[in-house]
Parts: C-alpha cells; sequence; structure tokens
C-alpha cells in the first residue's frame, strides 16, 4: 500500500519533505528512504552525534525502536519523521514553559509571537511537563519484568493494573475489556 513519507526539519530541506512508497513497516520505510538517499543514514549517525534524535509517527501514534518492524494498519496514509532535540522529554518541557513564561511575562516576543501568546504557550508547556510527571502509569510489561503476575484474567486485553486510565468512548467503537470487578463463588452440593 502506498505510505507518505514526510520528513521534517532539517531532514527535509537536505533530502525530500515528502515521498509517495509502497512500504509495509516502518523499517520498510526507512529502507526505502536509504535506497533512494545515499546518504540518509549517514545524516541519521551524525546527528545523532550533535544530540538531535528523531520521533516516528505512524498516522497519529509514535513508535519506538521496538515497533519499527511492526506491519502498518491499512488505515494509516502516512508516516512522520520529526527531529527531537535530546532532553527534550518531561524536564525539558518544563524548563522551555519556564523559560517561554518568562519571557512572556516580560513582554518580549520570539518567533513572531506576541507577548502574551508566548506566555500562554510557556504556560501551557510548563504545565504540560509537570502534568506528565506526575501521570506516568507503569504499563503491564513493566509489573511482568518485576515478576508481578497480573491478577485479572489471562488475555492479553485484559492485562490492567490498579490505578489505570479507564478510556470513556462514545459511538460505536472496537475495544477490549477492563475487568472492573470478578467474583468467584464456589456451592457445594450434596
Amino acid at each position: 500500500m502506498m505510505i507518505t513519507i514526510t520528513l521534517c526539519g532539517e531532514l527535509a530541506d537536505i533530502f525530500i519533505e515528502t515521498i509517495d512508497i509502497a512500504v509495509n513497516s516502518v523499517a520498510e520505510a526507512i529502507a526505502a528512504l536509504r535506497a533512494n538517499f545515499p546518504s540518509f543514514a549517514a545524516y541519521l549517525y551524525e546527528a545523532a552525534h550533535r544530540g538531535v534524535n528523531y520521533q516516528i509517527k505512524v498516522g497519529y501514534q509514535e513508535i519506538d525502536e521496538t515497533q519499527l518492524c511492526n506491519p502498518i494498519s491499512q488505515e494509516v496514509r502516512s508516516i512522520r519523521i520529526i527531529p527531537v532535540i535530546a532532553g527534550a522529554g518531561t524536564v525539558g518541557r518544563i524548563i522551555g514553559g519556564i523559560a517561554l513564561l518568562g519571557l512572556g511575562l516580560a513582554g518580549v516576543g520570539f518567533l513572531g509571537l506576541g507577548a502574551t501568546q508566548l506566555a500562554l504557550l510557556g504556560g501551557a508547556m510548563l504545565l504540560g511537563g509537570i502534568s506528565s510527571l506526575f501521570g506516568r502509569v507503569n504499563s503491564p510489561a513493566d509489573d511482568a519484568s518485576n515478576g508481578k503476575k497480573s491478577l485479572v484474567f489471562g488475555s492479553p486485553s485484559t492485562t490492567q493494573q490498579e490505578g489505570g486510565r479507564v478510556p470513556i468512548a462514545y459511538g460505536v467503537v472496537l475495544c477490549g475489556l477492563y475487568v472492573v470487578n470478578a467474583k468467584v463463588v464456589s456451592y457445594l452440593t450434596a
């Protein structure tokens, strides 16, 4: 199936902004980019030494290196490769938010934004970074590595731990199952 690969930042300036390629996984997409642009891999290695990492989004979902070979859904039509400065995680968001909030409150505009817009952007980044510090929930895979067994029924779609998020869905959706409460009763019959 044809997938539109969008390269962002310096990758778009050096190589190409968008390219349509028939691939079934992100690994195939990267191999196709390496075949079409021989210096693509060397540039990625050089960028890594400069502290620039890349975020890969398949559709709207961010993936990591463990999911590169997973097949892409038939409904997804885009892959985006976005540069991310190293350290731009939670702490980076908090520091960036404080800096932008300070500039906005000082009345300084930056990057074509007014002082008020800059202060609002900084406040949003600051609150987003702080909320991501407190909002982390361990995945079931983390519990399995710690030796904890799930007490919920055995299928993969029912591995939920205490304190996990419960989604609210509207309309017709295809979803898994979270067992909220279960009770087993045995009766003695004569």
